[in-house]
C-alpha cells in the first residue's frame, strides 16, 4: 500500500514562511504609528495626574489651616520679619531657630501627615523642592526650609472670619518669575478663602515683574499686585 502521497500532504500541511522584508516594514511602521499616538496621551495623562496632585495639595494645605485656626484663632507668622516683613518670603516652613507660616501644619501629623504635601510636583527649582541639597529634609538648626507653596501676606494675627472677600490665601510660589517657570510655567494653582482651588493664567505680572534677591521692603506692591492678580482671575 502506497503511503507516500498522505505523507506528502502532512508535511505539506506544516510547512512554515517567514516574513518578507515588505511584511517587517509594514509592522514597524504600524507599531511606531500607534507609538506616536499612544505617547502623546500619556504624557497628557501623566501631567493631569500631577495637575490633580498639586490641587490635592494645596487643599490639604487649607483644610490644615482652617483646621490649626480652630485651635489657635489666628493665622501664625508668615516669616521671621517683623510685620510679615518681605511679602514675598511666604513659602516658609522652618526659620532655622522655629517652625513659621507652614511649619505648624506639619509638625501636627493630625494636620498635614507628609511633608511632600506641601511640594508642587511640577516645581523643579532646588530651592522649592522636597529634600534636595538646597533644601534638605528634615529642616537643619540654623538654615531655612522653603516649601513650594506660598501664603498671602498681611494675615498673621487675624483670624479667617477677618476677612469678607473670597481672597487666595495659598498658591504655588509667586515671587521670581524664574520661579514660576521652573513650575507651571504660564500660571499657578491657587487656594482661596471659601476652599476651592483653581487654576489662573499668568496675566503677565507673574512672570514679568522685578522681583529678585535679596528680597527688599520695597518689592511688596509687587507682591501685592501678584496676589491681587489672583483674586481677579478665579
Amino acid at each position: 500500500m502506497d503511503h507516500s502521497a498522505p505523507q506528502n500532504h502532512i508535511q505539506r500541511r506544516f510547512v512554515r514562511h517567514g516574513f518578507t522584508l515588505i511584511e517587517l516594514l509594514v509592522v514597524v511602521s504600524i507599531v511606531s504609528l500607534l507609538v506616536s499616538i499612544i505617547l502623546p496621551s500619556l504624557k497628557g495623562a501623566k501631567r493631569q495626574a500631577k495637575e490633580a496632585v498639586c490641587k490635592t495639595n494645596l487643599r490639604s494645605i487649607h483644610l490644615a489651616q482652617t483646621l490649626l485656626l480652630e485651635v489657635r484663632g489666628k493665622f501664625p507668622k508668615l516669616n521671621n520679619d517683623e510685620n510679615d516683613g518681605k511679602w514675598q518670603y511666604n513659602y516658609l516652613i522652618y526659620d532655622g531657630r522655629d517652625w513659621e507660616n507652614l511649619g505648624p501644619l506639619i509638625t501636627d501629623k493630625r494636620l498635614l501627615h507628609d511633608p511632600k504635601l506641601l511640594y508642587c510636583p511640577f516645581q523643579t527649582d532646588p530651592f522649592h523642592s522636597f529634600n534636595t541639597s538646597d533644601n534638605p529634609w528634615t529642616p537643619n538648626r540654623g538654615s531655612d526650609t522653603r516649601a513650594s507653596y506660598g501664603r498671602r501676606h498681611l494675615l498673621t494675627g487675624w483670624p479667617l472670619s477677618h476677612f469678607r472677600k473670597n481672597i487666595a490665601i495659598f498658591s504655588d510660589v509667586t515671587h521670581m518669575p524664574k520661579v514660576i517657570r521652573s513650575a507651571h510655567k504660564k500660571g499657578v494653582n491657587a487656594a482661596f478663602l471659601d476652599g476651592h482651588v483653581s487654576w489662573v493664567s499668568d496675566p503677565g505680572i507673574f512672570t514679568d515683574n522685578d522681583l529678585g534677591e535679596p528680597f527688599d521692603l520695597f518689592d511688596n506692591p509687587i507682591v501685592e499686585k501678584i496676589w491681587l492678580a489672583i483674586d481677579r482671575r478665579q
